[in-house]
């Protein structure tokens, strides 16, 4: 299985996650563009996704709660922390871009948690899929916040998750 590749860049307040999966485009894609697709694989390990709202369009949201099932993950257990992705642009099936914010269950966007943009892009090589997610945070307290709250973990299990779904659904 290929790990992702996480280079930290906070010259630029940016993390680019890359990884190749071993499966089309159009299958990796998919997984991102549709809510019971997410919900099999979106989070890190011991936690569960629940889809509040999904709108997968420029100008759509994705409004999604995470909650920890897993009893050895301490305090965490029990707990749902709660998103919304602002979908801008889509180029199905190479690529989209958005927004992403911290909230409440309610859909209120969380003001005192940083925001990033995201740019995901995907392309086939030798027949697999890579793809390359550039996040930018709006500032490097943002981006050492996130860094410290565990993001690259999350998004590096998160994406062995998508690869166990890609391979096996």
């Amino acid at each position: 299985m290929d790990k992702t590749i996480v280079t930290k860049k906070p010259e630029t307040n940016q993390l680019v996650f890359e990884r190749t999966f071993d499966a089309t485009q159009e299958r990796v894609f998919n997984a991102f563009s549709n809510a019971d697709a997410l919900a099999k694989w979106w989070g890190p390990r011991g936690w569960q996704t629940e889809t509040k709202e999904f709108n997968f369009e420029p100008g759509g949201r994705w409004h999604y709660g995470m909650k920890c099932v897993d009893e050895n993950q301490g305090e965490w257990f029990g707990q749902t922390s709660w998103g919304i992705m602002q979908y801008n642009t889509i180029d199905q099936p190479n690529g989209f871009t958005y927004i992403d914010y911290f909230s409440d269950e309610t859909g209120a966007i969380n003001e005192s948690m940083p925001k990033t943009e995201t740019t995901m892009n995907f392309e086939t090589v030798d027949g697999k899929t890579r793809v390359t997610g550039t996040t930018t945070c709006e500032s490097r307290e943002a981006y050492d916040q996130l860094v410290n709250m565990g993001m690259v973990e999350g998004l590096s299990e998160t994406w062995d998750r998508l690869e166990e779904y890609v391979q096996g659904s």
